[in-house]
């Protein structure tokens, strides 16, 4: 028990490092700094070229072809989590009955958490500040190539079940290209990169040909983190709307989505680790448990605004106190499976 106490620092440090980010948006946005244009701008900036690039850049540099055969378990596992988790959802709504125009909002928000934008901010933290990985320079990149294949899975069923579920509309009537989005073609040039020896020399090593084109992507994914997180703050910085969702169905979605969900997981990292399929690596075992209890997909809101307005207060103001509560709910998360797995 003495060493729970001497992580919690740690894992407050790492997750209060990502959220003071957050709240230098909300301050912005308060002093006008920030417009919701500008908020708009900013996130097109992150979605179309600093997430792609950081993909790129860390999964091109560091992904093997042993590694990837190891990695297929993060996909098969976002899909099961995320499944398991919009059915769960599904059935959240059928028990507390919120009211219709919210109800398809609340059943998305808890399937589908933030895949990327906090989780991987979230692990370079943890990787810079806990001293069980200062050993290991290049925890960071790892934490963000399991991280990318974690996003092969979550993506594609985002912008198919996520988009039917907060529209209404079929999944036969999506297109391919919001599957395939920017962050995803990213990661996909990464893999091509990485995993090809000719094209690996060619990109990732000094004096090579084509390493300026690395070089610059690398400059330009250092802007994805703030970014992400200025965006993040700004998003939430009008606060809740009052009466628009019942107190009941926020604490339900709160302990669902950020308690139950990650205490599942370490139990699913557990036998994971027993039958071999997971890589016996904290960081493996610390990103499946931050992705199961991150808190609701930012973009859930994107697709509400243009299904229906009232619905997007309503997962507005649901995001304002998921995330609040997240500060204690993910410092905890982390703490337990460093503790657990460490």
């Amino acid at each position: 028990m003495d060493k729970f106490f001497e992580l919690l620092p740690y894992s407050f440090k790492a997750v209060a490092s990502i959220f003071l980010i957050a709240l230098a948006g909300v301050f912005m946005v308060r002093r006008n700094i920030l417009s919701r244009d500008s908020l708009k701008v900013i996130s097109q900036l992150v979605f179309t070229l600093f997430l792609p690039s950081l993909l790129f850049t860390k999964v091109a540099s560091s992904v093997t072809l042993n590694q990837l055969r190891e990695y297929w378990i993060f996909t098969a596992s976002c899909i099961i989590i995320t499944i398991s988790s919009c059915i769960v959802g599904i059935i959240m709504v059928k028990i507390f009955r919120p009211k219709d125009f919210i109800k398809n909002g609340i059943a998305a928000a808890v399937g589908f958490g933030n895949a990327g934008y906090v989780p991987i901010p979230l692990l370079i933290a943890v990787t810079m500040v806990f001293p069980i990985f200062s050993n290991n320079p290049n925890s960071s990149n790892e934490a963000v190539a399991f991280i990318s294949v974690y996003l092969l899975g979550f993506s594609p069923l985002l912008w198919t079940v996520g988009f039917s579920l907060i529209s209404g509309s079929k999944m036969s009537e999506l297109s391919l290209r919001k599957v395939f989005t920017p962050p995803i073609i990213g990661l996909f040039l990464g893999l091509t990169v990485g995993l090809v020896p000719q094209l690996k020399s060619l990109f990732c090593f000094r004096g090579s040909l084509l390493y300026p084109v690395f070089s610059a992507a690398e400059v330009i994914s250092m802007a994805t983190v703030p970014c992400a997180l200025l965006v993040l703050g700004g998003n939430l910085a009008n606060g809740p709307v009052p009466g628009i969702i019942n107190k009941r169905t926020i604490f339900s979605v709160i302990v669902t989505r950020l308690i139950i969900f990650p205490a599942i997981a370490i139990v699913y990292v557990m036998f994971l680790r027993k039958t071999g399929l997971l890589p016996m690596s904290l960081l493996a075992a610390l990103v499946l448990v931050v992705e199961a209890g991150a808190p609701p997909a930012n973009n859930l809101v994107v697709m509400a605004s243009l299904a229906n307005p009232k619905m997007e207060q309503g997962l507005a103001t649901l995001m304002f106190w998921c995330y609040l509560a997240s500060i204690f709910t993910l410092t905890i998360t982390i703490l337990c499976t460093i503790w657990i797995f460490g």
